[in-house]
């Protein structure tokens, strides 16, 4: 009984384990993104959790280096009852959160306290996605959950091992076996569904600073100190990917993208795009009865039509319609657009997206998601790329989510060499993980992005461009 249990505690802690480590590698490499998603579900028509809305980053950068610290502690054995009540917590909490972000009703309201102490009915705010995997894996709630439905039975044998006393610090042996395993598994998962082989790196270079401690060190709390060497690791690829970009960017406007074929839909680029019907709730205000019908079904079986036998049987059940709330569903799928609100307007209101992105020279566009917010320390740097562009020909924007009042009093205050135009904000937010960045296009196509740090000189950005 013992050794099956071991058997399968060790399937769990390596399948566990490395999923651990690689989730929190995805949303660590793109802390921002999860820091988006996070302000969603804080929003009051969701969660109501405002309050946490300054600290978002925070808590993201802190659940990114949970998951991975929790991932390495199940494969080294490190501390494990502690580690396996903090993994079910984990477990539990996401397990319950993807369930209500699956089960959130469209039509719903909810009532919260304003900021005036009055109670207020608002609409449900439903969180489509839920971040588990960011961009590189886009799950539906009702996938994210029953991931973690089946990732919380393989943290069961771990539990109740752990409390039997069945886990301790790897044996050498038994580290080279359950490593292999889960770098084996990391592969796999990085090569199937990824296309990005870095996790493999990241997750031997987390085992190594852990795995160092433990054999250098004879401290009685040496388990805390291999915790510390692994927060040092995953810390430092933290820091440097909000100190510039993301290692891996899953993203529509990731350099080798071109904007141009993003932003065009199935059928212009000929392909079979997805299908789509509504769902409408109908009810009764009387008996309180209420039920689902989509559109199609409602007109295919005439249930509109009071005059035949279904119709007047459903009209009598159902008297009144919510159309206005009606939710689109998708019924087949297909290609969709992946670039929807991308535009580069002006003053006037004119859309240059189309001019701008079919230019035959080098275009570079200084992107900035809140000007207001935009930090200026590199605003030289991009006044003289702005400078050169004139001189070498390559042409050279502002893109912000500011109006033009804003840009004409920015450029006046810093001595912009380059006109702006304006976005939509959440667009830029997609853009370029970095406030300020730049992108540099050609004939439509990323060639590469920078965050405002990494602004290369004109003769740098002359040289890339040579190469090419």
């Amino acid at each position: 009984m013992l050794k099956a249990l071991d058997g399968l505690t060790w399937l769990s802690r390596m399948l566990v384990g490395a999923l651990f480590v690689v989730s929190g590698l995805i949303k660590s490499n793109d802390a921002l993104g999860f820091m988006y998603k996070l302000e969603e579900y804080f929003e009051p028509g969701a969660m109501n959790l405002e309050f946490l809305a300054p600290w978002g980053l925070e808590l993201a950068v802190f659940v990114c280096i949970a998951e991975i610290l929790l991932g390495i502690a199940i494969l080294v054995g490190a501390l494990p009852r502690l580690t396996a009540v903090l993994t079910t917590v984990m477990m539990v909490f996401f397990t319950w959160l993807t369930w209500y972000t699956a089960t959130c009703d469209p039509y719903g309201t909810k009532q919260i306290v304003d900021a005036s102490g009055a109670v207020v009915e608002i609409a449900n705010q439903c969180v489509l996605e839920c971040g588990c995997f960011g961009n590189a894996i886009p799950l539906t709630a009702y996938q994210s959950f029953l991931k973690d439905v089946v990732l919380l039975i393989f943290v069961v044998p771990i539990v109740v091992s752990a409390f039997l006393g069945r886990i301790q610090l790897n044996t050498p042996r038994q580290a080279t076996y359950l490593y292999a395993g889960a770098l084996g598994v990391t592969y796999l998962f990085g090569e199937g569904m990824l296309d990005w082989n870095f996790p493999v790196l990241y997750l031997a270079l987390n085992l190594i600073a852990a795995e160092a401690v433990k054999r250098r060190s004879t401290h009685a709390q040496k388990e805390w100190f291999m915790a510390l060497a692994v927060v040092v690791v995953s810390g430092a690829v933290q820091y440097w990917t909000l100190a510039h970009l993301p290692l891996k960017d899953y993203r529509p406007y990731a350099e080798g993208e071109s904007v141009i074929q993003n932003r065009m839909t199935a059928d212009e680029l000929g392909l079979e795009g997805p299908e789509f019907d509504k769902e409408i709730r109908f009810h009764n205000p009387e008996t309180g009865a209420e039920t689902l019908v989509m559109q199609s079904r409602y007109m295919e079986e005439k249930l509109w039509d009071k005059n035949n036998d279904p119709g007047k049987t459903f009209n009598q059940t159902y008297p009144e319609a919510d159309w206005d709330n009606a939710r689109e569903v998708k019924i087949k799928d297909g290609y969709e657009q992946r670039i929807l609100d991308f535009q580069m307007v002006d003053a006037e209101g004119n859309d240059y997206t189309d001019d701008i992105l079919s230019m035959d020279q080098p275009v570079l566009l200084h992107i900035s998601k809140d000007l207001a917010a935009m930090p200026t320390t590199w605003q030289a740097d991009f006044n003289a790329l702005g400078q050169a562009a004139g001189d070498r020909g390559w042409a050279m924007y502002g893109l912000t989510n500011a109006t033009a009042e804003e840009h004409a009093a920015f450029a006046a205050e810093h001595g912009a060499t380059y006109p702006f135009l304006t976005c939509d904000q959440t667009e830029l937010k997609i853009v370029v993980r970095a406030n300020p960045g730049l992108v540099l296009l050609q004939g439509g196509v990323v060639v590469q992005k920078w965050s405002g740090r990494d602004v290369p000189t004109p003769d740098e950005l002359a040289e890339l461009l040579s190469g090419r």
